[in-house]
């Protein structure tokens, strides 16, 4: 009996080995590919043809920012209009006729046309490797975005340093990257442009829906850190089993109560009793950051930037003065020519701390595909389980939110790490058979090759003296 539905559709079901009778609605034929036990291979096939249609979005993506530039070109030849004087009549012609054609905003014209003469002439590499679909757009847009300022000069090395990463890294901790990457190539203006950015500190609020507001502080990104470090260990400590707040709210009552307790002072008591401290007297909490500081950097024998856990690279006169001063900040130096002490095989399953602090910092995040969530949330995990001889070591661990946690647990997300121990990641779905890989924040060498003699890669312990060490 011949089959019903499309030729394609008829094609795709022998592909699944269905009888030849078998209704070859587009449903249906979901559904059969599921009970007959071949759901595995077609969701790989769907997997590639989402990657297939993303590929050509980007494609087309990359194409359109050419042709925008042609038209640049095109239109400085005709009418004379040059991106140097954005206020002239033909200059704004053509940005009222690229806003057109995108239907954006003027605004948002200015800066694709920005964005690709960037690419087409500083940056062509990466435009080619848009082309290529290997990265998105959005990688492509901070890649450019964080070269603001770069002497032309650097601007090769930059984007050839920042290349491989926009290939593995989702766009937040790309543009982390890119930042590190852009600081480490010119840190001479890094402090100064700090101390100017230090001027501008202020508060702000902004409308939100449903009568709400948002309100911060803009502040150094040490004292933002500590602050929000400090609401969260004050949070912790709130977290008891009658509570039915969630976190996040307690988080939010925390910062609203230490800005209006007053600081920590007194309140008039009940009927003319004794004062009464208020919640931010009654309270006491003691913030910690990780501050990863290179060592030549710590000994001011360089100017290269520091990484604040949870906001990305600092110069390297605030590192040095948060590294010998800051009682709140646990300081971690690291030696590329030096190892850590991580193995520690079957003799322990919970994580030492000397591992952790290691695992913290290489990872950053949760390892799970796309997750940013930072590690301090997470939970550590055995890559291998414990009770399947997984080992306590560096190459068998990493951070894993307790969703994806998880998710690996009982879903069948199979895990693994590449040899090595440097952290770099494979996960595989089980409905599709696709593999993912994930890399770490920072590559640290790998535990158990420390010669004889040779300090730890972490420390954790304070410094005496002052600095600059």
């Amino acid at each position: 009996m011949a089959s019903n539905g499309s030729p394609d559709q008829r094609e795709r079901a022998e592909d699944f080995g269905m009888p030849e009778d078998w209704e070859c609605s587009e449903p249906m034929l979901a559904a059969a590919a599921d009970l007959l036990g071949h759901g595995r291979s077609y969701a790989g096939q769907l997997v590639g043809w989402i990657a297939e249609r993303k590929n050509l979005a980007t494609t087309f993506a990359a194409e359109r920012l050419s042709y925008i530039d042609e038209l640049r070109l095109e239109s400085e030849r005709v009418t004379g209009a040059t991106w140097t004087d954005p206020d002239a009549l033909e200059w704004r012609s053509l940005r009222a006729e690229v806003a057109a054609v995108l239907q954006v905003h003027e605004r948002t014209a200015q800066t694709v046309l920005d964005l690709a003469r960037l690419l087409v002439h500083s940056f062509p590499r990466t435009l080619e490797a848009l082309h290529r679909a290997e990265f998105s757009e959005r990688h492509a847009r901070i890649l450019v975005d964080e070269a603001v300022g770069l002497p032309q000069q650097l601007c090769g090395e930059y984007e050839q340093r920042l290349l491989p990463h926009a290939r593995t890294l989702v766009a937040s901790r790309f543009e982390r990257k890119a930042r590190l990457v852009r600081e480490m190539l010119a840190p001479s203006d890094m402090t100064e442009r700090h101390r100017l950015a230090i001027e501008e500190r202020r508060t702000a609020i902004e409308a939100a829906p449903d009568g709400m507001a948002w309100y911060g502080a803009l502040l150094p990104a040490e004292d933002a850190l500590g602050a929000a470090s400090a609401v969260s260990g004050l949070a912790r400590g709130l977290l008891v089993d009658e509570e039915t707040r969630t976190r996040a709210q307690i988080e939010a009552d925390v910062f609203r109560d230490l800005l209006l307790d007053a600081a920590g002072t007194t309140s008039p008591g009940e009927a003319g009793g004794n004062p009464v401290p208020t919640p931010a007297a009654r309270r006491g909490v003691k913030p910690e950051v990780l501050l990863h500081v290179p060592v030549l950097t710590a000994m001011n024998c360089d100017q290269g930037p520091a990484l604040l856990e949870g906001y990305g690279p600092i110069d390297a006169e605030t590192a040095r003065r948060l590294a010998g001063s800051a009682t709140g900040f646990l300081r971690i130096l690291t030696a590329p020519e030096t190892g850590a002490i991580l193995s520690f095989g079957r003799d322990v399953y919970r994580v030492p701390t000397e591992l952790r602090r290691y695992l913290q910092l290489r990872d950053e995040v949760c390892r799970f595909v796309g997750c940013t969530r930072p590690a301090r949330y997470c939970e550590i995990d055995h890559t291998v389980p414990w009770a399947e001889d997984g080992e306590t070591v560096a190459g068998n661990l990493s951070h894993l939110c307790k969703a994806h946690h998880r998710v690996k647990g009982g879903t069948g997300w199979r895990a693994g790490q590449l040899p090595g121990g440097n952290g770099t990641m494979t996960w595989t779905s089980t409905l599709s058979g696709v593999s993912y890989t994930t890399a770490p924040a920072v590559q640290l060498p790998p535990g158990g090759r420390r010669r004889p003699g040779s300090p730890p890669l972490v420390r954790t312990e304070w410094f005496t003296e002052d600095p600059p060490f």
